[in-house]
């Protein structure tokens, strides 16, 4: 294809915006829908013009999160380990995965699996010991793979020595005095002690406890094991950049911020939520989330980050933010995480216009680098909440988007998640709100690796078991390697077809009308391809010609392996199919 693609395609010429026409038939029923871009202005939001050999390794990536208790068992006892994902490495050679990012693997109690920690430069002897995870560095250094790990800086567990120091402070002599958030809260006439204020925790409850030893509330933004550390105390950032410093030093490409929208609180404990308005549900988080001063220790970390490498990569689990607040986790060195596309189901039955819009509405970060998500821990599976038919096209949906895709475990599989109805949660946040409704345990079940029993996780009981609703049986990797029309061999597709030159900028194109059918372009100077997913649930046949381009070469279907020419006037899609064109001249 020649530089003018763009130009063929009806874009811009003679430096006049041209129209796209699109036939969106539904069944029997034919519209015609003349389709304006509007792209002089869309590319000043989509356009960056990135050379492709300045990019940095994690803008070129893709990011596979692994749960480490669910990934891969070594030992028999059920849960994953550290020697687990090892001797599963090559695995990511297969799929052309180069970036792994492990959930949190340190000394914990495992009151919150991992995300309370007891010592943050120390592994819990659950997962293994500091040689496995230096071996693992080794080993994955060997094939190419990059490592990120999670980093939880927010609060630790109760059990850990700082807070122990901390609850036996007997004045503000003490460094550990204000080490955490602690308050002595309010005396009732009655003699009565209650808390400062009636701030929420996450998992449902106040969000202070009364300490038996200090006789002083501390504040938890989640669990009552897990106590907030205090960062307006400079201490608490001089030993949490000792940790950075370690990790850095063991090798590590990068870090996942936890929870960083509730590192800081209103610094007046006096405040209470206010009643909310008629109508609209309470803002439980207005004085103990993205509070202002989060912006400059996160510049803080950037820095120390910056001793070891400026290609260190560093993620902010920033949820529930605004535009705003995205652009100041940019500013501050971070690349916040956008996860309104895990939402798009229940926020607007994710159809192809609210898809769009999410899409469009991730992009809007004034030239800094995307990043999309479609899954993780805390949320249902792919497979569970589109629908098993639509896990190949949000795949599809996702290793094209411009920016850094992160994929969770097991989605490259189409898996579904676990059936645990009827079984007592494992998920703390069920379990303290006393709603099983909150249980993350479906979404964190074992990985499936062959169709033997337990789908060769474990060769033990798994921490959760393996149902037949997952169809192990079936959907797994040994059996699927074996399928070149299987899921898992269409994410590797996609995968390599990430590598082009076109999807390594962030030059995007939508159509100004949405029908039914999810549109879009990717391109570079060279060449131009059509991504047309159909989320509806009939059948739709397309009308894709645009001026003298009637034809094109469909390198990629969900429904297909074969790569061939197709009629651009005549594209038809079945529900859940979605595919890749590429544009002729």
């Amino acid at each position: 294809m020649g530089k003018d693609t763009k130009q063929k395609l009806g874009f811009c010429e003679g430096n006049k915006c041209a129209c796209l026409m699109f036939l969106v038939v539904v069944g029997a029923i034919a519209a015609v829908v003349c389709v304006t871009l509007l792209v002089e202005d869309i590319r000043d939001i989509y356009d960056h013009g990135e050379n492709n050999s300045s990019l940095k390794w994690w803008q070129k990536t893709i990011i596979y999160q692994i749960y480490p208790r669910s990934f891969q068992d070594s030992d028999g006892d059920g849960i994953g380990d550290l020697k687990g994902i090892i001797s599963r490495l090559d695995y990511f050679e297969y799929i052309h995965v180069d970036t792994i990012w492990l959930s949190p693997f340190f000394e914990s109690p495992m009151k919150d699996f991992g995300y309370d920690v007891s010592n943050y430069t120390a592994i819990a002897k659950v997962f293994g010991t500091m040689e496995d995870f230096d071996e693992l560095m080794k080993q994955a250094k060997k094939r190419g793979i990059r490592v990120i790990i999670d980093f939880v800086p927010n609060h630790s567990s109760t059990e850990h020595d700082w807070f122990n120091r901390s609850r036996h402070a007997k004045d503000d002599k003490d460094p550990f005095w204000d080490f955490y958030v602690w308050n002595d809260g309010i005396t009732l006439a009655n003699g009565t002690r209650v808390p400062p204020n009636n701030w929420q925790s996450v998992f449902g409850g106040p969000a202070w406890e009364l300490d038996s030893v200090r006789d002083m509330f501390y504040y938890h933004a989640y669990l009552t094991s897990q106590a907030d550390l205090n960062y307006r105390n400079p201490k608490v950032l001089e030993k949490i950049g000792e940790v950075i410093r370690f990790w850095m030093t063991k090798g590590v490409d990068g870090l996942r911020i936890d929870a960083i929208p509730h590192l800081f609180e209103a610094k007046d404990t006096s405040l209470n939520l206010p009643e909310p308005e008629p109508g609209e549900g309470p803002d439980l988080y207005l004085y103990t989330q993205n509070q202002p001063e989060i912006f400059d220790v996160v510049k803080q970390w950037r820095k120390i980050i910056d001793e070891f490498g400026s290609d260190r990569f560093l993620l902010a689990e920033a949820f529930g933010i605004s535009r705003e607040d995205r652009r100041k986790y940019y500013e501050a060195g971070s690349v916040p995480f956008y996860f309104q596309l895990i939402k798009a189901k229940a926020r607007c039955c994710a159809t192809a216009a609210c898809l769009q819009g999410i899409i469009q509405e991730g992009l809007d970060i004034s030239g800094s680098w995307p990043n999309f998500v479609i899954g993780n821990h805390d949320n249902l599976r792919i497979a569970d909440s589109m629908g098993q038919k639509y896990a190949d096209a949000m795949n599809l949906m996702l290793l094209t988007l411009p920016g850094t895709p992160t994929s969770y475990y097991g989605e490259e599989l189409g898996m579904k998640g676990g059936d645990y109805k009827g079984l007592p949660p494992k998920d703390p946040k069920a379990i303290t709100s006393g709603n099983l409704n909150n249980s993350r345990d479906s979404e964190r079940n074992p990985m499936q690796w062959n169709s033997s029993t337990n789908a060769g996780f474990t060769s033990g009981s798994p921490w959760l078991p393996i149902t037949k609703n997952t169809d192990y049986k079936n959907v797994n990797v040994e059996s699927m390697k074996t399928d070149n029309t299987s899921s898992l061999n269409l994410y590797r597709r996609l995968a390599e077809i990430r590598q082009l030159p076109a999807f390594r900028t962030t030059n995007i194109v939508f159509p100004d009308k949405v029908g039914k059918v999810l549109v879009y372009e990717r391109y570079d100077d060279q060449t131009s391809y059509l991504i047309v997913i159909n989320v509806d649930s009939s059948p739709q046949r397309l009308d894709l010609r645009a001026g003298d381009i009637t034809t094109g070469v469909r390198i990629f279907s969900t429904k297909s392996v074969i790569e061939e020419r197709i009629e651009l006037g005549n594209v038809f899609l079945q529900p859940g199919e979605g595919v890749i064109i590429r544009m002729d001249d």
